[in-house]
């Protein structure tokens, strides 16, 4: 087995134990907090929206800078665990013209965002971490770290039960995928659109697949007409229903597309089971995937000069 799928593995099944060590920060009183990131961060800061059922917003740092005048009173916290994200600093610096109070969500406190903003939430259990290619620590730490900060209620002891459930949900099926596979899409419904967004970010940047998140709303309309034979389509159900939207649009959809997975949560209904269920599905369906086809480094690795282009962008 290679080297990086080695890694990968280990990143996956070692969070059971590894997230239990995380410093959580107490719940804050927020009356309009403005979730920024870009990436992986975005869909952790959109994810936010949707679990504070839309009290908290969430925006790209781009979004800042072309219109400043949206800041109003929010407060606003900026997701980067490098801190170093050229984008996220330049917005920082937008809002602390206006004066807009800000918080960087990151794991170092001398980077070029923790010193712009006023205050810092150190994601210091990611300190201890050695370099990694795969980034599933550092997205699930983070993103456990700002449930935490809106008021979700986090119960770190059942993290074993919920990737047992991922773990056997994703090994129920034999999915056959290839580098020829047409597009490989993932839709969600509720708070499972963002990690939707964050399963199709994974597949890009880990194997180079085309692949797209979808609101199984906006699915319905335009993209569905699009779908291929080759395609392969994997629903994230957030309801543990038995007739819920998702579980009502598999069950027709598998009939004329048999290429279609579907995972809903059976551990539990509370809102930290059931994003932590789908993220787990994300990233053991990318183990599974990279054990298959036999992966000796992620994608964006592979291809240096986009990995430069992209990287000169960021940073």
């Amino acid at each position: 087995m290679a080297a990086w799928i080695s890694q990968l593995r280990k990143d996956v099944y070692s969070q059971v134990e590894y997230l239990q060590g995380l410093r959580l920060p107490k719940c804050t009183s927020i009356r309009e907090g403005l979730f920024v990131g870009s990436g992986d961060s975005y869909t952790c800061a959109l994810l936010m929206e949707y679990l504070s059922k839309h009290k908290m917003l969430a925006c790209h740092p781009s979004d800042i800078i072309h219109c400043p005048q949206m800041l109003s009173n929010h407060e606003i916290f900026f997701i980067s665990a490098s801190g170093r994200t050229r984008s996220n600093i330049e917005a920082a610096s937008v809002a602390r013209k206006f004066g807009i109070k800000t918080t960087a969500i990151t794991v170092h406190s001398k980077s070029a965002l923790g010193k712009i903003c006023r205050n810092r939430l150190i994601l210091d259990r990611l300190l201890e971490l050695q370099s990694s290619s795969t980034g599933i620590l550092e997205f699930t730490a983070t993103l456990i770290t700002c449930m935490a900060l809106i008021g979700i209620n986090v119960n770190l002891k059942i993290l074993a039960t919920i990737m047992s459930d991922a773990r056997a949900q994703v090994n129920s099926y034999d999915v056959e995928l290839s580098t020829r596979s047409n597009s490989i899409l993932f839709l969600g419904d509720g708070i499972s659109y963002p990690l939707a967004s964050y399963g199709a970010l994974k597949m890009q940047e880990l194997f180079g697949f085309r692949s797209f998140g979808y609101l199984l709303d906006d699915y319905y309309h335009s993209p569905i007409f699009s779908l291929r034979r080759p395609d392969r389509v994997f629903l994230l159900d957030p309801e543990k229903a038995k007739n819920s939207m998702s579980a009502n649009f598999y069950d027709k959809l598998r009939k004329i597309h048999p290429r279609s997975y579907y995972f809903q949560p059976r551990v539990g209904q509370s809102l930290f089971e059931q994003t932590l269920f789908s993220i787990f599905v994300i990233q053991i369906l990318s183990l599974t995937i990279a054990e298959k086809l036999k992966i000796d480094e992620p994608y964006y690795l592979s291809n240096k000069k986009i990995l430069e282009l992209s990287s000169n962008l960021i940073y």
